[in-house]
């Protein structure tokens, strides 16, 4: 790389900055009330909310992992934005009628499944709070690992320049911040993405010319003559229950403007989503036909930045690459915001803050200290993320579908489901010479499935109603959502 490269790049990502922190200072003189900061005044509109879930879907585990998991596999690293995709798309055909209780959390949905019963209630609030901050962790990695291929700095100083901006832009504003400025960030994404796919194919020849240049079994049907048939299915698998369990998403929807509004928007980002999974499995096999011995399959996409793009392509890819981590890191920590004033600060403290926002505010300000701190210890990210997400997503999932769908499921079966599914995870990745153990999530979530069917049948179904505590639930929330900030 030039002088004149890197001095681009710190322009650019400057100038990105800026704007990015400039539009969260003027949604913060915007919020007026904590409904504002927490759920945007639940007043979103189609348009904003399509691109904010195409930028959130679109995160570090797609642009970085996908196509080094595509580098190592041809079409598979295409299986990581399908899943994400296609579990976005269920997701909002399933439960957008959800956004007419007004919730502000995940949390308190399934609360209503379970008749409001403390310990899955409470097992799962902190289980999705604790589940946004890993998340967090994994855009802090991506961006810094971004930084770090662009600028050449220690990872150190790249973890702690990603966080610190993350940071800026979310915090101050809250989810009107996020809304807006990742709707921008879908743009640029997808734009800079599009400019990437189409210099790869005309520079390698289009498919048949990356074709010949990789191994055959790369372009079998989503790689699965190279990666496995049990491994791609355990990867769409593990990020549609993710995305199920996703309170991320889920806060998208109930601050949707309607109903309609929340079900189409997530559909129309899904959508997006898995088109775009095409061009992150020509992108890793493209950096494969040039460079068959990088030293990590994380780094595919990088070095194709560094060292085969013209100074202008690579200068759009990488805005596009860190916008793709910001919106990600948005919508973890306004989710983890929620959580914590709606649940955990309440766990703890025995009652709701009395200044919800600036509660919020402090928290943010804590986690992405703690969350740039563990930044600095994870593996890779592809790995990274799918054992979290076995561990921990697959059990929630399951319970909100069996609460969604199977009106007998009892509360002592969903509690059965949380602690089966991840402890078969858990001991199918540490026991050796089980075909399952990279990809525990297919015995797991079945595992699971049957513990919440067989325990429910031999429990007896609670009295209270899904109306009943949904309308519990608002009388708590009303005490946060009406603090007025002005």
């Amino acid at each position: 790389m030039t002088l004149g490269f890197h001095t681009a790049v710190a322009i650019s990502l400057g100038l990105y900055a800026c704007l990015m922190l400039g539009m969260s200072a003027y949604w913060m003189t915007r919020v007026r009330n904590a409904a504002d900061y927490l759920v945007a005044g639940r007043l979103l509109p189609f348009w904003v909310l399509a691109g904010t879930i195409t930028a959130t879907s679109i995160g570090t585990g797609v642009v970085i992992g996908a196509p080094g998991l595509a580098y190592q596999h041809g079409w598979a690293g295409s299986a990581y934005p399908l899943g994400l995709g296609l579990g976005t798309a269920l997701a909002g055909l399933l439960f957008a009628a959800t956004r007419r209780y007004k919730f502000m959390t995940l949390g308190e949905e399934i609360a209503c499944y379970y008749g409001g019963n403390r310990l899955v209630t409470e097992f799962s609030n902190l289980s999705l709070f604790f589940s946004q901050l890993c998340w967090l962790t994994v855009q802090i990695m991506g961006a810094g690992s971004i930084l770090g291929a662009v600028t050449g700095l220690s990872p150190a100083v790249c973890m702690l320049l990603a966080g610190l901006v993350m940071a800026g832009i979310s915090i101050p504003g809250g989810l009107k911040t996020v809304a807006y400025t990742d709707f921008l960030n879908a743009s640029i994404l997808i734009s800079g993405f599009g400019f990437l796919t189409y210099s790869s194919l005309a520079q390698g020849g289009g498919l048949a010319g990356i074709h010949r240049a990789v191994p055959g079994t790369y372009f079998s049907f989503l790689g699965v003559s190279s990666f496995g048939v049990w491994s791609v299915a355990g990867v769409i698998l593990a990020l549609v229950l993710a995305v199920i369990a996703d309170p991320g998403r889920r806060l998208a929807m109930y601050s949707a403007r309607s109903e309609a509004g929340a079900r189409w928007s997530m559909v129309t980002g899904g959508l997006i989503v898995m088109v775009f999974s095409v061009t992150v499995g020509i992108i890793g096999m493209y950096a494969y036909k040039l460079n068959r011995h990088l030293p990590s399959p994380d780094q595919a996409l990088p070095w194709l930045v560094v060292n085969v793009l013209p100074h202008w392509l690579a200068v759009v890819v990488v805005i596009s690459m860190i916008s793709a981590t910001v919106s990600c890191a948005n919508a973890n920590a306004s989710a983890t915001g929620t959580f914590f004033v709606r649940h955990v600060y309440p766990l703890f403290r025995g009652r709701t803050p009395q200044r919800p926002v600036a509660t919020v505010r402090r928290t943010l300000a804590v986690a992405y200290v703690v969350c740039t701190a563990v930044a600095l210890h994870a593996g890779t990210i592809v790995g990274f993320v799918v054992k979290f997400l076995s561990i921990t997503m697959s059990g929630l999932a399951v319970i909100i579908l069996m609460g969604h769908f199977w009106k007998r499921a009892t509360w002592q079966g969903a509690l059965a489901a949380l602690v089966v599914t991840p402890s078969v995870a858990i001991v199918l990745i540490l026991l050796p010479g089980l075909t399952a153990r990279h990809n525990p999530t297919i015995p797991a979530a079945v595992a699971g499935t049957i513990a919440l069917i067989l325990v429910s049948l031999f429990t007896a179904r609670g009295q209270r109603s899904f109306q009943a505590t949904a309308e519990a639930l608002t009388q708590d929330r009303q005490a946060i959502e009406g603090e007025q900030i002005r």
